[in-house]
């Protein structure tokens, strides 16, 4: 199996649609952070092969990307020369696994056979396309974390079971089960023979062929008797068939020709009533027409009397859309009436808004003055009362100072006592202040009210001069729309608009609305006349045809073909012919239906007299048939028994001379059946010989094959070959220290540095392990084909995942180099690692780019 192509989307870490194209891919690593989906890659692979994934089970769904509704993954491959391609996807939640499984041909992908498309038939393709099973994948070809040393230090009879599927080696149980069954088929092949031999050939001799011989010339005897018989009777039964071919003719031609008498009598018949019928629908034709004339003279005059009224007045539809014009006139009268007296009632309005402006504006000037006056006398306050203030401190530092005392303030000793001025009352001071305070708000107050008021006052002129503005913008539309409708008016009423349009118009709609339903009845009046008209004349048209179908009818009477007909049997018919061909000469010339229905007839009665002649004619000839049938009668006598007519007595001779010719073919075959049962049995007394002589052969063969001897032998075989070939590359992978030995089912290490000690592979550290089963993997790798029994095993690619990191410098230069190696022969090797000195040293790679939004993939070569 080779990787080709590999998509998946939804699966692990890979969120949005991811590919890898692996044709051109011979030795490469797939590298990237821890957690970036490394082995997801592998997992995918192992999941479209076989639904199956080890960290998971079979619970798939798991594998889904996180808010994913469901995964999707393509593997395309190839084995030998076919190309595979399967499509598996799993939803998340609960739901079926959907799978379709292809193969490429000239003509492109198809589906691989009935059942592709289903989970478990889509496996068993895919596992016996691959002829390997999950265990022996993922132990050969695959190799992902926790199996790789599985073949190495794993369960022997699961690693005998695999190498089973490897090598091919089932064709041996195979071989073992077939041989089984070739011994039970000879065994019962021989016991049937002889069974036959004791029952259906019981009997059988040479004395039995002798007695059907002597059947044989018995029946032959007979049957020439007869064959003889049946020649005479035949030859008089021609003699009377060609007599009694003549009466069939004739009474054949007595029929027809009674039957054409009917036609004609019925067409007689017919003709009659037609010539009624016919009468009177040309009678009523023409009454009709006349009506239809008469009804489109009217439809015409009407017609006229409405082109001249619309030419007058226009159409209705124009006389329509005028009312309307015409009824809004007065409403346009009355908008501009009303819209003039809006404007002027404005007009009014505006002396008064503007005097009350300059109210307000008075108002704001006395309010202005007064708040000033208010806050100056406040000022004067301030002032008195810090003065007040000033007096009353100086007072109360000077209480109780005398000359010689410490100065209170900068504690000098007092020399003298100064005057000071008799101070003010402080209550007084503040009584004041607190008045003026008051008038100065009150006067604020007050200058916002007037301000107020100058504001709206200026609103008010404001919004009533753009309230004039938008009426004398209003009154001149409404004036010019006037002027537009009266003007189109004017014109449509010849130049001069009535007092009252609406009313106008309306009597010439109403003139033309008459006209119009006058014209459309007299036009509907003209056309039902013409119609019926037209129906009347078809009437008498159909009349007319049903008389010429009659006339045709009775022109194509077969009276010539009667007449040579009776001719031809080679008697004469006494009946007056000449006057018949007379009477059906008249039907091309008769006049009318009543004529035509009197040739009619006449010709019924001409073909009445045919067909007695024929009659009478035909009696007289069947009377020469019975000495015919009694000479006959007498050449059989003996061999059959008598009959009433030549007809079957001929069939009853040719009935016994076909039994006896029966009976004669018969004979010969039980004289055949005799010698051939008589040679079968000889040859199967020597098949019984032969097939209990191959039965024993067989049985011995089984019995070496069941022992499982011949693949117990070949898997000892192989182990021990892969383990040479192993031991070659772990010795070069550990520097020459070990080498590999397989012996009793397990696989030995031998330790070269240590007096070649021989140890279990299963003692070996995780690094040493990783080294003896990659040196394994290679020769599996190398090996498989050589090995194999069958041309189909072959490892065309091997995937590692696992354990580089546990590698030294050293040694993991040498696994490089030893990968490299293996990476020739056409052989795909891929392998998993985060160990960028092994990735960088590969050919290519693919990196696998981890991301919020969800890992990548890109082929770097």
């Amino acid at each position: 199996m080779r990787p080709l192509r590999l998509e998946l989307k939804g699966f692990t870490a890979f969120r949005d649609a991811q590919a890898i194209d692996f044709e051109g891919l011979d030795l490469f690593a797939i590298s990237g952070p821890t957690g970036s989906g490394k082995s997801s890659i592998l997992d995918a692979m192992t999941y479209a092969l076989y639904g199956y994934v080890e960290r998971v089970g079979k619970q798939t769904g798991q594998l889904v990307s996180q808010g994913q509704a469901r995964m999707v993954v393509t593997f395309e491959f190839e084995v030998g020369d076919e190309r595979f391609r399967v499509t598996r996807s799993t939803p998340a939640a609960r739901g079926a696994t959907r799978i379709l499984l292809e193969r490429r041909d000239e003509d492109g992908w198809r589906q691989a056979g009935e059942g592709a498309d289903r989970v478990r038939e889509a496996n068993e393709m895919i596992e016996h396309a691959l002829g390997l099973d999950y265990e022996a994948f993922t132990r050969s070809v695959l190799l992902p974390q926790g199996r790789f040393a599985e073949f190495l230090v794993g369960d022997a009879p699961e690693r005998r079971r695999i190498l089973v599927e490897l090598l091919g080696l089932e064709l041996f149980e195979r071989l073992a089960r077939r041989t089984g069954e070739l011994k039970r088929d000879a065994t019962i092949a021989a016991a049937t023979n002889q069974r036959l031999l004791e029952t259906e050939y019981a009997g059988v001799s040479s004395e039995t062929v002798a007695r059907a011989d002597a059947a044989v010339r018995e029946a032959e005897t007979r049957e020439n008797v007869l064959g003889n018989a049946e020649a005479d009777v035949r030859e008089l039964a021609e003699r009377w068939a060609k007599v009694d071919s003549e009466i069939r003719e004739l009474v054949s031609c007595a029929n027809d020709a009674r039957q054409a008498a009917g036609a004609a009598g019925a067409s007689a018949r017919s003709l009659e009533g037609l010539a009624g019928r016919l009468a009177e629908s040309e009678a009523a034709a023409r009454e009709q027409m006349k009506i239809a004339v008469a009804a489109a003279k009217q439809a015409e005059k009407v017609g006229t009397a409405t082109a001249d009224a619309e030419k007058r007045w226009g159409r209705a539809k124009d006389l329509g859309a005028l009312q309307a014009k015409a009824e809004g006139l007065s409403d346009a009268r009355a908008g501009v009436t009303e819209a003039e007296i809006e404007l002027k009632r404005a007009g009014a309005e505006r002396p008064k808004l503007e005097k009350a402006l300059a109210a307000a504006k008075r108002g704001v000037a006395t309010a202005v003055a007064r708040a000033k006056a208010a806050l100056l006398a406040l000022e004067v306050a301030n002032e008195r009362l810090e003065a007040a203030r000033h007096a009353d401190l100086i007072a109360a530092v000077r209480t109780g100072v005398r000359v010689g005392d410490a100065c209170p303030v900068c504690g000098a000793r007092v020399e003298t006592l100064p005057k000071t001025p008799r101070a003010k009352s402080l209550e007084g001071a503040e009584g004041a202040r607190a008045k003026a305070e008051d008038r100065a708000a009150a006067t604020n107050v007050a200058l916002a009210r007037a301000e107020t008021a100058r504001g709206a006052a200026e609103r008010d002129l404001e919004a009533a001069d753009r309230v004039a503005v938008r009426l004398e913008t209003d009154l001149a539309e409404r004036r010019e729309e006037l002027t537009a409708l009266e003007v189109t008016l004017s014109a449509a009423m010849g130049g001069k608009l009535p007092p009252d349009p609406v009313t106008t118009l309306g009597e010439r709609l109403a003139r033309l609305e008459e006209l119009d339903e006058a014209a459309h009845g007299a036009a509907e009046a003209a056309a039902e006349a013409k119609e019926e008209a037209a129906r009347a004349e078809r009437r008498r048209d159909e009349v007319a045809a049903e008389v010429a179908e009659e006339r045709g009818r009775l022109g194509a009477m077969p009276v010539s073909g009667l007449l040579d007909r009776a001719r031809a049997v080679g008697v004469p018919i006494p009946i007056p012919v000449p006057a018949l061909v007379l009477v059906l000469s008249k039907v091309a010339g008769a006049k009318g239906a009543a004529a035509l229905g009197a040739v009619a007839d006449e010709l019924a009665g001409a073909l009445v007299a045919l067909a007695d002649a024929l009659d009478a004619r035909a009696t007289q000839h069947a009377e020469s048939g019975d000495a015919l049938l009694e000479e006959a009668s007498s050449i059989v006598e003996g061999l059959v028994e008598r009959e009433a007519s030549l007809g079957e007595l001929v069939d009853s001779v040719a009935e016994a001379r076909r039994r006896a010719t029966g009976e004669l073919a018969t004979a010969r075959k039980e004289t055949e059946t005799a010698r051939e049962r008589l040679a079968h049995a000889g040859r199967l007394t020597e098949e019984v010989a032969a097939q209990r002589e191959r039965a024993g052969r067989f049985d011995a063969l089984a019995k070496e094959l069941r022992a499982d001897r011949i693949i117990a032998f070949l898997q000892v075989e192989a182990l021990q070959v892969l383990a040479a070939a192993g031991s070659e590359h772990l010795s070069i992978l550990s520097g020459g220290r070990y080498g590999l030995r397989f012996d009793e089912d397990e696989f030995f290490v031998v330790d070269t540095w240590n007096g070649e000690e021989r140890r279990s592979a299963r003692t070996l550290s995780g690094g040493e392990t990783f080294l003896a089963s990659l040196a394994l993997a290679v020769a599996l790798s190398e090996q498989v084909a050589a090995l194999a029994v069958t041309a189909k095993a072959r490892l065309d690619s091997l995937f590692l995942d696992e354990g580089f990191g546990t590698l030294d410098p050293e040694t993991l230069e040498v696994v490089v180099e030893a990968i490299e190696q293996l990476g020739g022969d056409g052989r795909m090797v891929g392998v998993v690692t985060h160990v960028q000195e092994l990735a960088i040293r590969m050919p290519a790679r693919i990196d696998v780019e981890k991301s919020p939004r969800g890992s990548r993939l890109q082929v770097v070569t």
